[in-house]
């Protein structure tokens, strides 16, 4: 047993030190010092001072996370900021190949239907592919057909109006609403989706060709950069 240490470990306790206080001062296990110091108790005045202490150790370190939780939110609302402030306009040529990266990504391909469409959730993503409908693909507003799904059968009518806004098309041309309600999805989809999915629809044959050859050619352009990239390697 180390003596020296027990003892001076005991004198400490004894003027009424933290454990962790004289941890720094003796050089021995936390172990240790809870099995030497376990029959020594320690007056009201003693015990006061160390609670204290534990409560400004806590109250220091509850502090400095808060600033540095502050820090960091900052930090990010700047990058936030000028990464939204770097996209700027987008160009005629820029906000087609985006629509059709996009329609790739969400849009209806196979060839059997031969019917535009495209579904999504994200109102900001609807109404910026309504953007390239109307801009790049020169759909006549007429053409568009919206078919919503929802989750929860509460606030048909609303959703409706706020996809109507988003989109700028009249009820009108809105397709029956379906309302999904499913065990599984009950609890969780209807928290995530508020809005449901949107389906903008264009029955327009020759269109539907011209985008699977955007497409294609998108495909084409990525395939020879992924050749590239193996013979580099």
């Amino acid at each position: 047993m180390k003596i020296i240490e027990k003892d001076k470990a005991v004198f400490l306790r004894k003027q009424g030190l933290s454990y962790n206080d004289i941890l720094k001062k003796v050089p021995a296990s936390k172990g240790s010092l809870s099995y030497w110091l376990k029959d020594i108790n320690l007056d009201t005045i003693q015990r006061a001072n160390i609670d204290n202490k534990v409560l400004n150790t806590r109250v220091r370190f509850l502090e400095y996370n808060r600033a540095r939780s502050d820090r960091i939110k900052a930090e990010k609302q700047v990058l936030y900021n000028r990464s939204k402030e770097e996209i700027g306009a987008i160009s005629e040529k820029e906000l087609k190949l985006i629509g059709i990266g996009l329609y790739w990504a969400e849009g209806y391909k196979a060839n059997s239907w031969r019917t535009v469409s495209f579904t999504n959730s994200d109102p900001g993503m609807i109404a910026l592919m309504m953007r390239w409908f109307r801009e790049i693909c020169k759909v006549r507003e007429e053409k568009f057909r919206l078919k919503l799904q929802l989750h929860d059968g509460e606030a048909v009518k609303r959703i409706e109006k706020f996809w109507s806004e988003v989109t700028q098309l009249p009820l009108s041309q809105f397709t029956k609403t379906t309302v999904k309600i499913s065990k599984s999805s009950k609890m969780t989809r209807r928290n995530t989706l508020l809005y449901g999915i949107l389906q903008i629809r264009v029955s327009d044959i020759k269109l539907f060709t011209k985008i699977r050859g955007w497409i294609r050619g998108l495909e084409a352009l990525s395939s020879s950069l992924v050749q590239d990239v193996r013979f580099s390697i």
